[in-house]
């Protein structure tokens, strides 16, 4: 079990339910009630979806999940550092 959220978004990025390449677009709006890609919560407020290119399931995350899985990737080399 993950101790963490980051654990969480670590482990789902391990298991290939998180992407770890960089979407072409990243679309922002107001939350739809779906449930986050990162933590299975509904989200209510602001919900972040990366767009690719190929046919991959739609993924949606809160604001906070969105920055755990970016930090994710930037930790491991696919996003330039800050």
């Amino acid at each position: 079990m993950p101790k963490s959220l980051a654990d969480l978004v670590r482990k789902k990025v391990n298991a290939g339910v998180l992407p770890l390449d960089a979407p072409v677009k990243i679309w922002i709006c107001l939350g739809s009630g779906r449930l986050c890609a990162a933590c299975g919560k509904a989200i209510h407020f602001t919900e972040y979806e990366p767009q690719y290119t190929d046919n991959r399931a739609a993924v949606r995350l809160h604001v906070g999940c969105h920055a755990l899985w970016e930090a994710e990737r930037r930790r491991r080399g696919s996003l330039p550092p800050k």
